[in-house]
């Protein structure tokens, strides 16, 4: 608890100290964000949505996986300091859905499984035009449904350790087209006594058409691992295309592929692996 209290001074208190450097510019409410958006990682905070088949239990399942997420980065205030270095201040909420079609070729059976809430603080600087850094605090929580529930009759409490905080720090390399990210960060308070450390790297290539503005190749891949699975990597990979010129909130459209353990769910410590299609885009 005091490590969790530490954290939260740190949010409140370390970066407005920074910011009273004499002749910098504030600017409320600043549109888009200093740190890019991790578009493989799947607890960042952006709209998406996607269908899959999956493999578990050394099968093929005969169901579909359905994921979601509706987040959004906000920023409350930007500074801007000397040269092209700024900081920024502000927050971050999401929900991350999850359901299984039973059947789907069939009954198509939907089924609400699971959903976790994320809400968050975040204080990121760009250091020069290649290197960014974001330091966070977030908390997470996570819910089987209702269905989920009544259908595999489960009457008994189930001890939830995916209800947690984190604290992390993330650094982006970028040079057009390519993006190089790592992310270091712990729990540090949980409901339930869970292990600490939490590890993630990634690649992202983003190449623009020369002929269209609002069209773009995109591929990348993120690798995440925690010490509460033994540090076993989760891998996912894509390509797609990008559509929308830049500064008009454009979406991605991605061929992708998982491999690792399932994703915000109480069941963390299933394997799984799916392949589908998926939808991203950033509301602000």
């Amino acid at each position: 608890m005091r490590i969790f209290l530490l954290s939260l001074f740190i949010f409140f208190f370390l970066p407005p100290l920074f910011a009273q450097e004499p002749g910098k510019k504030s600017d409320w409410l600043p549109e888009g964000n200093l740190f890019p958006t991790l578009r493989f990682d799947f607890k960042e905070s952006q709209i998406s949505g996607g269908l899959y088949g999956f493999y578990a239990g050394y099968k093929w399942e005969d169901r579909a996986l359905a994921c979601f997420s509706a987040g959004f980065r906000r920023n409350v205030i930007r500074w801007q300091h000397i040269k092209d270095q700024a900081s920024e201040l502000g927050f971050e909420l999401s929900v991350f859905p999850q359901f299984f079609f039973e059947d789907p070729f069939k009954n198509f059976q939907v089924n609400f499984f699971n959903i976790e809430f994320k809400v968050g603080l975040h204080y990121q600087f760009q250091i020069n035009d290649h290197w960014r850094l974001r330091l966070r605090i977030y908390h997470i929580s996570d819910h089987l449904g209702d269905d989920f529930i009544f259908r595999t009759q489960i009457d008994t409490f189930y001890i939830n350790r995916r209800i947690y905080e984190v604290v992390d720090l993330s650094a982006a390399w970028i040079k057009e087209p390519f993006m190089v990210y790592a992310v270091t960060g712990a729990v540090v308070h949980s409901a339930y006594e869970r292990l600490p450390f939490v590890f993630q790297m990634g690649f992202q290539w983003k190449k623009p058409s020369k002929k269209l503005n609002w069209f773009q190749w995109i591929a990348g891949i993120d690798i995440k691992s925690e010490q509460e699975t033994c540090y076993r990597p989760c891998i996912h990979t894509g390509a797609g295309v990008v559509l929308g010129k830049p500064d008009r909130h454009p979406f991605t459209i991605l061929a992708d592929y998982y491999n690792g353990y399932l994703p915000y769910s109480l069941y963390d410590h299933i394997l799984i692996q799916w392949i589908g299609a998926s939808i991203y885009f950033d509301l602000f």
